[in-house]
């Protein structure tokens, strides 16, 4: 920044035009001192006239005030149930908008729906559906299990698969002669001659027992494997599913193997699996397999195998057991439910199918089932008595199960918490019985004001208001002295407050004004090396003034960078400046990261190959496919890459890196030069940012590498790290986030 300006010699500057000049030229401090007689002006002569006005306002009567807090409460009361009610009412109408009362089964686009309705709506804890009056269904919940008999009478519909003559022959030499060795060899005879799935598990099944029997440990574990892998879903002739019990025989030979970790990482993995729900159990299959799984790891835990480190599997196992008890909770309200709601929802399906009743259109209630409470809210069918199905079932009628806890937490909570203020007033939820289930953060004193329950008394809760006893210090405030004080010291606060925000804002301007024309300064003189560069190369060569090949090679390759020079800064401030705008656009697909990875290290290795760095790429194991922009990702690690080499000093070696690392892609770049001092590692990412070291500050650069690159992992919803010390190089690191198992 220049300080002043001269007039070339001979010219003559009037006068009055160098006074203009140099009024014009003053540096920002010297514009602050303006900002107070306009503050003043502006925001202190209006602050006081509202004090004046604010001293007028205070005549108000205190019957008056308490009345008006009366009215307030009793209107507060009022949206709040308004807002649960609305609530209510529009995941009733949602839900009717998706399903078809009809006797016929859902369709799939039906049960997705009901999924996402259920996703979306935080208060639904299920949508049931009733059909022949006491058949509950729960459409698109899956609980750990169903009641014992509900399976095994599916399961002995189903057709076993026909015997060919190689597996009764199999059957004859494993029971009846014990010839296991031809036993085995028959088997797989038959499993290669068999075409179904089912059959070939089942098939398999009896080769993995036969090896057993065989003493063939090793071979029987990999059969099992396979089993679970690829017949998880086959249902035995019994009627319980392969894939557990194949589980466990995996457990027992390891265990037997001395494979105590496997043994205990499958005994977990089951575990896991029958919380995800993976197959269809009973209650007496589900606490076989539970039971079995606790007994298998108590004992490989009190045996203390050597070389075993039992702390982590413990962690795991306590993890899985904590969400198999809310688990648990979901599934015994489910089957409780399935149970015991079915006569009095057919009671009152009759009533108003049969026209004893008025016909609306959902009907809610509080059902009372053993020590469990059902908020539900049925829409009852729409077909009348006569007009019912052919077989005399009842028409289907759908419902939804309330969450009483989510309603609280999601609904009734923050509505309450934003109509009354919880310094002048405290509430409480109590129950039916009087129990009190949610209270305000001061605890409920003083007389009740007002006291509702909700519309339809639906949840059948109370709501009460209590006003406090005032206190000394309240007293003064709401007296007309303490008014006034409390006026004065809220416009002096904002006076202060007002004038230092006003000061630190129009500072921030103009040093982001300085900022910005320091990096116009830089840009152009990032684009005139270059420039200058490429055309004496250009005019060189044209002239034919380069006497050698080998010459002439490496003037293409300056060309060649600094070319790539200039498009790497055009796209750096073009990519920014959409991002700041808000017109950035992303184009996600799934992308080999590796690939992508080896473009940009061969492209970069291509661009500085005439200057003797090496770039090296290391990928640990095999990446997932991730959902990323490749250009912009490209781009980002290009300017990790480009960031290296400008900071490398003497050293010319860059190492690019990418392993998976706690749910997440982590791609670093590490160079060995200049490093990052503490109090710039903060910073860097800034826009125009350029750390205060006086190498660092000689590096070419406009400061809109690294923020670019922040902005396009943020984009990914990743970050960006950085370790660094002077004079030890630095590493940058990219963290992407891996896909959940939901999202696939």
């Amino acid at each position: 920044m220049f300080r002043g300006w001269f007039p070339p010699s001979g010219v003559r500057v009037p006068k009055k035009a160098r006074r203009h000049f140099f009024r014009s030229s003053k540096t920002p401090a010297s514009r602050r001192p303006r900002i107070v007689p306009l503050f003043a002006l502006g925001i202190v002569l209006p602050s006081l006239i509202l004090g004046y006005l604010a001293f007028r306002g205070v005549q108000n009567d205190r019957a008056l005030i308490e009345k008006e807090k009366l009215e307030q409460t009793r209107r507060a009361a009022d949206r709040i149930i308004g807002d649960v009610d609305g609530t209510i009412t529009n995941t009733e109408s949602a839900l009717s908008t998706i399903v078809v009362q009809s006797s016929e089964t859902p369709s799939a686009e039906t049960l997705e729906a009901l999924e996402r309705f259920g996703a979306k709506n935080a208060a639904v804890e299920q949508v049931f559906r009733v059909r022949g009056g006491d058949d509950i269904i729960f459409p698109v919940a899956r609980p750990l299990y169903v009641a014992d008999g509900v399976r095994k009478q599916r399961a002995s519909q189903l057709s076993a698969p026909e015997k060919s003559a190689a597996i009764k022959a199999a059957e004859s030499s494993e029971f009846q002669e014990r010839d296991y060795a031809r036993a085995l060899a028959a088997y797989r005879r038959a499993l290669v001659r068999v075409t179904d799935r089912h059959a070939a598990g089942i098939i398999r099944n009896a080769i993995a027992r036969v090896q057993r029997k065989c003493g063939f440990l090793e071979d029987a574990v990999s059969t099992y494997e396979t089993i679970v892998r690829d017949h998880g879903d086959t249902v035995a002739p019994g009627g319980m599913p392969l894939g557990p019990s194949a589980a466990l025989e995996i457990c027992s030979l390891t265990r037997e193997l001395k494979d105590f970790p496997k043994s205990l990482r499958t005994s977990l993995d089951l575990y896991r699996s029958l919380l995800l729900k993976r197959w269809t159990l009973e209650r007496a299959e589900y606490e076989f397999f539970t039971a079995r799984i606790r007994a298998h790891i108590e004992g490989l835990s009190s045996g203390r195998p050597p070389g075993l480190d039992l702390q982590a599997f413990q962690k795991e196992f306590r993890d899985l057991e904590k969400t198999e008890a809310e688990s648990l909770r979901e599934t015994e309200r489910m089957i409780g439910f399935a149970q015991g709601a079915g006569p009095v929802l057919e009671s009152r399906m009759k009533t108003v199918g049969g026209g004893e009743a008025p016909n609306p259109r959902f009907v809610r209630m509080a059902l009372d089932l053993g020590n469990r409470v059902y908020l539900v809210s049925m829409e009852m069918p729409a077909t009348a008595a006569s007009q019912a199905p052919p077989d005399g079932t009842t028409d289907t009628a759908w419902g939804i199960i309330f969450n009483g806890d989510r309603l609280k937490e999601s609904v009734l909570g923050p509505a309450l918490r934003e109509q009354v203020p919880s310094r002048e007033m405290s509430w409480a939820l109590r129950a039916r019985d009087g129990a009190v289930i949610l209270s305000s953060e001061n605890p409920a004193s003083g007389p009740v004001i007002l006291r509702t329950g909700f519309a339809s008394n639906f949840p059948d809760w109370t709501l009460e208001f209590h006003q406090p006893p005032p206190r000394l210090i309240k007293t003064f405030l709401l007296s007309r002295r303490g008014l006034y004080f409390f006026a004065f010291l809220l416009i002096a606060g904002i006076l202060v407050f007002g004038l230092v925000l006003t000061v630190r804002s129009v500072s921030h301007e103009l040093e982001l004004a300085r900022m910005k024309s320091d990096f116009v300064s830089t840009v152009s003189h990032e684009f005139k090396s270059p420039l200058t560069s490429i055309r004496q190369l250009a005019e060189m060569l044209h002239a034919g003034r380069v006497p050698s090949e080998e010459r002439r090679q490496k003037y293409y390759d300056v060309l060649l960078e600094q070319s790539e020079r200039l498009s790497m800064l055009t796209d750096n401030i073009l990519s920014l400046a959409k991002i700041e705008e808000g017109r950035a656009e992303f184009s996600f697909e799934a992308t080999d990261i590796s690939a992508l990875l080896a473009d940009v290290v061969t492209a970069s290795q291509e661009r500085v190959r005439h200057e003797g760095f090496d770039i090296g790429l290391e990928v640990s194991g095999t990446l997932p496919r991730l959902a990323v922009d490749r250009t912009a990702l490209s781009q980002a690690v290009t300017n990790l890459v480009d960031n290296a080499i400008k900071y490398s000093g003497e050293s010319r070696t860059i190492a690019v890196s990418a392993a998976l690392d706690d749910r997440s892609l982590a791609i670093a770049v590490r160079d060995f030069g200049v490093g990052i001092g503490r109090e710039d590692r903060d910073r860097v990412f800034e826009r125009f940012y350029r750390g205060g070291d006086a190498l660092t500050r000689t590096v070419k650069g406009s400061g809109l590498g690294l923020t670019l690159v922040k902005e396009i992992v943020e984009a990914h919803r990743g970050r960006v790290d950085v370790e660094s010390e002077p004079g030890k190089g630095s590493v940058f690191t990219i963290r992407l986030p891996l896909p959940s198992r939901k999202e696939g």
